[in-house]
């Protein structure tokens, strides 16, 4: 479990727990009007998560290329680097460096960075 999560279940934990306890303190009446604030307040806070998860779900994934090894190629194409879709087709932010030599020979080409589609 990463260390997001795991911070995630521990609050969920120690804010039931408090909840529990304030609860048992109150006469029925009141816990009942409590409870009730707290589950409207509860799920309008998961309807907010949940459009928040769907609309970062839509960003494209981020690139990044780097330390990588060499390329060699005879009458075709070397790439260390990235080739990336024509701008406007979702391709989200790149990221080259420190990238190996890249050598083409018999009418190949070679790229080492960035180039686009």
């Amino acid at each position: 479990m990463s260390g997001g999560r795991r911070v995630v279940v521990v609050v969920t934990g120690l804010a039931v727990a408090v909840l529990a306890g304030g609860l048992s303190f109150l006469s029925w009446d009141r816990a009942d009007q409590l409870a009730g604030v707290v589950s409207a307040l509860v799920g309008v806070a998961g309807l907010g998560t949940a459009v928040y998860a769907v609309l970062l779900a839509d960003r494209p994934a981020a690139v990044e290329v780097s330390r990588t090894g060499r390329a060699v190629a005879r009458g075709g194409d070397a790439n260390t680097g990235v080739i990336a879709p024509a701008s406007g087709s979702g391709a989200g932010p790149l990221s080259v460096s420190d990238t190996g030599d890249a050598r083409a020979d018999g009418g190949g080409s070679a790229n080492t960075g960035y180039r686009q589609s």
